[in-house]
């Protein structure tokens, strides 16, 4: 992935999970290692699919790391 796409994600979410971006890896778990629920993924997600035109929403179910949203993106950008 570009870094300026990580750089993106990655601002939205530490403003959306009120994380510190450093905290924020590639192998961050949204809830165990960041402390972002279900309701902040959706915002996190929501405001992804705002800044790059894709549809993110409905496989949430499916993302338990920053890898996995990072996976994501790309196929949905693809």
């Amino acid at each position: 992935m570009p870094s300026e796409y990580f750089k993106k994600m990655k601002r939205i979410i530490a403003e959306k999970g009120g994380v510190e971006l450093d905290e924020i890896h590639e192998t961050s778990y949204f809830e165990d290692d960041l402390n972002i629920g279900e309701i902040e993924l959706v915002e996190i997600l929501s405001e992804l699919e705002d800044e790059f035109n894709v549809d993110l929403v409905e496989d949430k179910a499916n993302l338990e790391t920053v890898q996995d949203l990072i996976d994501l993106l790309i196929e949905r950008l693809e």
